[in-house]
């Protein structure tokens, strides 16, 4: 199994122990021995979770400074649309790309045409699938990697197109490399992330290919400094109705949450990690065969939500219903541009998704089986009462533990009393020695 590479890392100086992150985690893949939390890289995710409930901010994002971007002769900013909701209800989309060029990029990809070419790729894709169904979708890398790891029977309902993202940062290096005459490899297409997800997405595509994108920065990241700048922009300077520039970057729906991207009467969309869990629980059990495509955000608020956006989700939905509210119809030039780019493009996932090996380095089946008789046996001793005083999120995460060697089935406080002195200590001492 290749290394993987996650979108956030644990900060041991900082951690306490408290527990929290592994407990919010979904997958199981936190543990917490001798007072530091720890994570276990073949079950993660990405979610965020941990980030969302880290009370001293042990746990921090992965995203690439601006000094990294020196090494490119044309740096081009490819915003998620979410980025345009985060700020206040007179700045316009198009004050928002004046205070990213001012940032230091030499050009904003206008998104919108990449998003609508995903969306008909998509109503194609869905319309001539033979089945089974729901078809999943794949702009959440959260989405994809639980799939991955916790559904691995339906990794095949995922739908094999690229995410706009990817799309985008394919055709603007096209498009300035013949502009500019530059290379495609110096020009550096980065992408301004609303969650860590996303930027993990680029670091380490779920399907293993390499991604178009050079990198990503967080709104979070930019945030402060693109809002000074554009208070400090002349008066009028790109400035008008809040809808001013909207058409430009709220045209039609976007896969990327901020619109359903179909509009079928067999279509649902779901936020929220805990009901998509719920959801592909019941697909996996046959339940729900009456709906083609599956939408799938892990964010509350899909990606308006993300965990490194900064506005308080229900004023930037506000500011977002606002923005398509004033949207423009599409221009003739929009039209045919799409119409252009769909009949020459492929938009197929350039390497097949699969599940993803939880078990470790060259286990065979003979193993595997062995395994699972063993967590079985361990978990008959076990409480069953999930206090995670072991350091694992349940018993039998415990179990499972045990089973393949990561830890003592003695850890248990039930199995060992002296246990409870052992992590009394810890604690005393500040949670990075002993136990």
């Amino acid at each position: 199994m290749s290394e993987l590479t996650h979108g956030f890392r644990i900060i041991p100086e900082d951690c306490t122990g408290c527990m929290s992150c592994m407990r919010a985690c979904p997958t199981h893949a936190i543990r917490v021995k001798r007072g530091g939390a720890t994570v276990i890289p073949e079950l993660c995710i990405d979610c965020g979770s941990c980030l969302g409930v880290c009370a001293t901010g042990a746990i921090t994002a992965t995203t690439i400074t601006f000094a990294e971007l020196d090494r490119f002769k044309y740096k081009v900013a490819v915003a998620s649309p979410a980025l345009f909701t985060q700020f206040g209800m007179k700045d316009t989309p198009a004050q928002v790309g004046q205070a990213l060029l001012a940032l230091g990029f030499d050009a904003v990809w206008k998104y919108a045409v990449d998003i609508e070419l995903i969306d008909r790729a998509i109503r194609d894709y869905v319309q001539k699938w033979p089945g089974p169904f729901p078809l999943i979708s794949n702009s959440c890398p959260v989405v994809v990697r639980l799939v991955q790891v916790i559904y691995p029977t339906m990794v095949g309902q995922l739908i094999r197109i690229e995410a706009p993202r990817e799309i985008a940062g394919r055709e603007l290096k096209r498009h300035y490399s013949q502009m500019m005459g530059l290379t495609p490899e110096d020009i550096a297409a980065i992408y301004i992330a609303p969650c860590q997800a996303k930027t993990i997405s680029i670091l380490h595509p779920a399907e293993g290919a390499g991604s178009h994108l050079d990198g990503a920065v967080s709104i979070s990241q930019i945030y402060n400094d693109l809002l000074a700048r554009m208070r400090k922009a002349p008066d009028g300077a790109s400035a008008g109705k809040p809808e001013a520039g909207a058409g430009e970057w709220f045209i039609s729906g976007s896969p990327e949450g901020e619109f359903p991207s179909l509009s079928r009467e067999h279509y649902l969309p779901l936020q929220g990690l805990s009901d998509i869990i719920k959801v592909l629980n019941d697909v996996e059990k046959g339940k729900i065969r009456n709906v083609e495509f599956l939408e799938c955000h892990a964010c509350q608020g899909a990606c308006i939500g993300g965990n490194l956006t900064v506005e308080n989700l229900y004023i930037a939905r506000s500011k977002y219903l606002r923005l398509v509210a004033a949207r423009t119809d599409p221009s003739p030039e929009f039209l045919g541009e799409v119409d252009r780019r769909f009949a020459e493009e492929d938009f197929a996932l350039r390497a097949p998704l699969k599940p993803r090996n939880t078990e470790g380095k060259d286990v065979d089946l003979r193993q595997r089986v062995e395994r699972k008789k063993k967590a079985s046996e361990y978990l008959k001793a076990l409480p069953l009462l999930n206090c995670g005083l072991c350091g694992a999120p349940t018993c039998r995460s415990h179990a499972d533990d045990a089973a393949m060697g990561r830890d003592d089935i003695r850890e248990c406080v039930f199995l060992s009393p002296d246990r409870i002195d052992v992590l009394r200590d810890v604690y005393r001492r500040g949670g990075r020695h002993g136990g």
